[in-house]
């Protein structure tokens, strides 16, 4: 099996098919993410994956290939999130109107969503890293543009928040 970082090279000189092969890799990770990013909306976990994927795909000549893809693509989808989180906040939510709403039904696996639930968006996806995908501290800075220290000490907000 080849590596990510073959893969990539490969795509880069023209061999498209090796991108498929790439995505089919990462997918489910990717929206399993996205599911706990979002608190378990699949049509918002659905786009963030696919949008990934695209912006991957856009900015794949700027992979350092001796980073790790998934850590490169996180850090994607974590921009995605933010993106598409903010334009989905712009709209009047159903709450406030008179129609009726639809509840997701997760097959009574809503524990880590009602978790989740108190955590802003930001502090979210630190915990998701950390906590779920087992991210160093150092790691999850990177991937979401931080400094360690800043990162530390949101974690330590959000696991108070959870107490």
């Amino acid at each position: 099996m080849e590596t990510d970082e073959v893969l990539v090279e490969r795509t880069l000189s023209g061999e498209i098919d090796c991108y498929g092969v790439l995505a089919r890799r990462h997918a489910d990770y990717l929206f399993g993410l996205g599911m706990r990013f979002t608190g378990g909306n699949r049509e918002l976990a659905e786009d963030i994956s696919q949008q990934s994927f695209l912006r991957a795909y856009k900015y794949l000549k700027s992979f350092n290939t001796k980073k790790k893809f998934r850590q490169w693509l996180t850090g994607i989808a974590v921009n995605c999130y933010k993106d598409l989180s903010h334009k989905e906040n712009r709209y009047l939510s159903l709450e406030a109107t008179d129609e009726p709403s639809y509840t997701p039904d997760f097959g009574g696996n809503t524990g880590f969503y009602e978790l989740i639930r108190p955590l802003t968006e930001e502090e979210r996806t630190i915990f998701t890293l950390r906590y779920v995908y087992e991210y160093r501290i150092d790691e999850i800075a990177e991937t979401v543009g931080l400094k360690s220290g800043t990162v530390k000490s949101r974690m330590s907000r959000a696991l108070e928040k959870l107490r």
